[in-house]
This record gives C-alpha cells, sequence and structure tokens, in this order.
C-alpha cells in the first residue's frame, strides 16, 4: 500500500505539472529538454519525502520487555505484568499526551507523566495490585506480584 501511494503521489504530480487537458502521454518518447528531466527528478523527490513521512507517522505499538511497560495508544502495554516479590515496575510513557500510573488502592501513584518520563515503583508484597490512569480512566492495568 506505501508503494502505491509513494507512486501515485509522484504520477500525479508528474501529470499536473506537465500535461494540459487533452494531451496524451507517449511512454516510448523520450524526455529530451534537461528542465524537464530536472523538475520530474525534483518532483520525484518531493513525493518520496513526502511518502516517507506520511510511513514515519504509522508506527506500531512496541512491546516491552523485562519488568517494564509502555503508555501507548492511550494502553498500558502490556496491560497485566506478572513479577517477583522485590521486582520494579518501570512504566515509559509513549504517548503525546500527558499520563498518570495510579493504584487503585492508593498504593502507588505518579505524577503527571509527558512524553519519554518513566515511573518506577518496587514491589514488595504479594498480590494482584490494579491501577489506571487518573487523567484518563479507561485505561487500565493489572501488576500480579507472586
Amino acid at each position: 500500500m506505501s508503494f502505491t501511494i509513494i507512486f501515485k503521489s509522484f504520477f500525479t504530480c508528474f501529470y499536473v505539472i506537465y500535461f494540459k487537458e487533452g494531451e496524451t502521454i507517449n511512454l516510448k518518447k523520450p524526455i529530451r529538454s534537461i528542465t524537464m528531466r530536472k523538475e520530474i527528478v525534483m518532483c520525484a523527490v518531493f513525493c518520496s519525502i513526502i511518502g516517507i513521512s506520511i510511513l514515519s507517522g504509522c508506527t506500531q505499538p512496541t512491546s516491552p520487555s523485562g519488568n517494564n511497560v509502555y503508555i501507548q495508544n492511550y494502553a498500558f502495554n502490556p496491560s497485566t505484568l506478572t513479577i517477583k516479590v522485590g521486582d520494579t515496575v518501570t512504566w515509559t510513557n509513549k504517548d503525546s499526551v500527558d499520563h498518570t500510573v495510579t493504584s487503585d488502592t492508593g498504593v502507588f501513584a505518579s505524577s503527571s507523566l509527558a512524553n519519554g518520563q518513566t515511573f518506577s515503583y518496587q514491589f514488595t508484597t504479594a498480590g494482584t495490585y490494579a491501577y489506571s490512569c487518573s487523567i484518563h480512566p479507561t485505561m487500565h492495568g493489572t501488576i500480579i506480584v507472586q
């Protein structure tokens, strides 16, 4: 799909610049004008930059490793994490908006976390700890400590 978008963008740009209503495209006829060749190359570069910009904005959620939780796309990832007593969990905000990590029972609470900021908490007692984002109450997660 991405190649198709870039190709269509290039062709549309090329068509708008060089062909007027009623003209036909002869693909067998070489482009003789150096100026036209330069402009076509510039158009191709422009469309490629636009295509790359579009594709770079299409990020997929990444999965954390170890005892890490990513806050991404208005969700905790993973939403449930199982750890051992004494382990520390680190939450990292990967969204462009602020979030919090707040225990439902008041055991732990972060301040507002901007993009790239982290919050860590060491779990010293076995149990199940439900938490949410106090800014976005529909976001929920669970830490299971064994």
